[in-house]
């Protein structure tokens, strides 16, 4: 593994272990992922998503919040009536990752419900391609490259995937998350 996927790796925990602490914000790791966006660019925080997803979401997701083929199922895992607030809530903690607002989001909530919707896709495309391994990771590698000039659907991406770490913790309870560590 070359340097940046170990940073991606390392910042990937980091964000994680956030989550699984009780009590804690769905906008707390956001730090993290400044930090990252502002080493390589807000784009390279989807990796930081993308790893996430593959390794803690789909590992460790119960069995009932699955498909029939074994893979989670991001509309039992995050509700799409949770879509607008989880994103609109990070999308205005993104400010330094995007120079956007809350106020400025608002009034351009068309664009961001289809932002969010593209996010959706692109999240389940992800999980979707975890059992498929060295040939699936690549083509995650061209999904999530795909919204490279969408900040709306980046955002979208983090919130969704931050609303799914937190159901597969809650899912797992405080015993198994403590032992995660």
């Amino acid at each position: 593994m070359n340097l940046y996927w170990t940073i991606v790796q390392d910042r990937a925990a980091e964000f994680s272990l956030v989550h699984d602490r009780p009590g804690t914000s769905e906008l707390d790791g956001l730090p993290v992922l400044a930090a990252h966006a502002a080493d390589f660019s807000p784009f390279h925080t989807l990796h930081i998503m993308q790893f996430c997803l593959a390794v803690i979401v789909f590992e460790d997701c119960p069995d009932h919040l699955r498909t029939h083929a074994g893979v989670p199922d991001l509309d039992r895992l995050v509700p799409e009536d949770a879509d607008a607030f989880t994103v609109l809530a990070t999308a205005e903690k993104q400010r330094t990752l995007f120079g956007r607002g809350l106020d400025e989001e608002l009034r351009n909530v068309e664009d961001q419900v289809a932002g969010t919707s593209r996010a959706r896709a692109t999240v389940q495309r992800v999980l979707d391609q975890v059992p498929h391994g060295e040939a699936g990771r690549k083509r995650m590698l061209d999904i999530v490259y795909e919204l490279h000039d969408d900040p709306r659907a980046i955002a979208g991406v983090i919130g969704l995937t931050t609303a799914a770490l937190r159901e597969v913790a809650v899912q797992q309870g405080p015993a198994d998350a403590s032992a995660r560590r």
